[in-house]
């Protein structure tokens, strides 16, 4: 047999090894053995078989592979087929995987929780690999030392060339790079598994609107509108006034809704136009509303002219749409205003019926005594 069959061989093995490991190590983590399981049958990555088909079958499969072709690439460089050489490449190699499994942990961890948690159990999977590879790879050794004597009996081992080195070597990077895919997609696919059956665990909302979904597709509510936002020395502006959301009123099927601007300062100011508005809906997206300037059957427009908001007065503007049906829709979850576009808007849950395709009418500001 020529050395490099015989080293391909060796590092079959050693993935059968692996793979039979990892088996016995998930059987025996479902019953009281679990702590004798730790000791006995280490494995890198036991949480795999909690993945969604077919993610868990494929996460381990891969992983022997890449053991084994591990294995071979050590061989082939060493070029020494020894027991004591086999054993420390099995140890390698079970190292060489782990530790490729904690880099693709530490690089999605800085993706997802930055810098706070990124080197939490560096180096714990490298070193249940090499711990694998010190318990078992007696076992690849072993093999290796009874097929060097057969050939020893019959003629003698051709040894590997350099031209198969390299391409042992470029198998095994491949495995390692394929074993990194295939944690990360099923990394992903677990977790699309847990948001899932959170949302199914949780109650239909009341209203019969579409329940959050963290995979749904939109844009975010953008901070502010184009505008010139609040003009004039005496303006009405953040660090003087500020919105307050009233309570929604309801007339047979119109709806209504009360913004207040609160002059907190202790001088008069001054603001003219409509108040900006947006909708957020269930799951943080911008709702597709359509915002009029004007009045609605809950109020009158008087359109915008200049109104002076005494200290520790305020000014009103008024929202009204139709009723809508709720039943299956994209529904307003938060209300975003700003005093005028151009500033910087401010946002307040909410559980109207705003629905997306929605005209909303919106009036300007106005002294609080004039008439809805």
């Amino acid at each position: 047999m020529r050395s490099s069959h015989r080293i391909w061989l060796v590092g079959g093995a050693a993935g059968v090894l692996w793979l039979l490991v990892v088996g016995l190590a998930a059987a025996a983590s479902l019953t009281p053995l679990q702590r004798v399981q730790q000791a006995v049958l280490p494995t890198p990555s036991p949480y795999v078989w909690s993945w969604p088909a077919p993610w868990s079958l494929l996460s381990p499969l891969i992983a022997a592979v890449a053991v084994a072709a591990c294995v071979a690439a050590i061989l082939h460089v060493v070029r020494h087929g020894s027991f004591a050489a086999t054993w420390l490449a099995v140890v390698s190699a079970g190292a060489v995987t782990g530790m490729t499994i904690d880099a693709q942990l530490v690089f999605g961890t800085l993706f997802t929780h930055g810098w706070a948690l990124w080197a939490v159990d560096l180096g714990s999977r490298a070193a249940i690999g090499a711990y694998w590879g010190l318990l078992y790879g007696w076992l690849p050794a072993l093999l290796t030392s009874h097929l060097s004597r057969r050939d020893a009996v019959g003629a003698a081992a051709q040894g590997p060339s350099r031209r198969r080195m390299v391409l042992a070597v470029a198998a095994a990077v491949a495995a390692l790079i394929l074993l990194v895919a295939t944690q990360t997609l099923g990394d992903e696919a677990s977790q699309a598994q847990v948001r899932a059956d959170q949302a199914a665990a949780e109650p239909a909302p009341a209203d019969g609107s579409i329940p959050p979904d963290p995979q749904a597709e939109g844009d975010p509510v953008p901070e502010r509108a184009a505008g010139a936002g609040v003009t004039g020395a005496d303006g009405c502006t953040p660090d003087r006034a500020m919105i307050l959301k009233g309570e929604p009123d309801a007339a047979t099927g119109h709806r209504g809704l009360r913004l207040e601007l609160m002059n907190f300062s202790d001088a008069p100011c001054t603001i003219k136009g409509y108040p900006d508005i947006a909708f957020g809906d269930q799951n943080g997206h911008l709702l597709d509303t359509t915002i009029e300037h004007g009045g609605s059957f809950m109020a009158t427009d008087p359109g915008p002219a200049s109104v002076v908001v005494p200290a520790g007065s305020s000014a009103v503007a008024y929202l009204g749409w139709d009723a809508q049906s709720t039943h299956g829709a994209t529904i307003a979850r938060t209300l975003w205003a700003a005093v005028v576009a151009g500033e910087t808007r401010g946002s307040w849950p909410v559980e109207l019926d705003v629905v997306a395709g929605t005209a909303v009418a919106v009036t300007a500001w106005q002294a609080p005594g004039a008439t809805p």
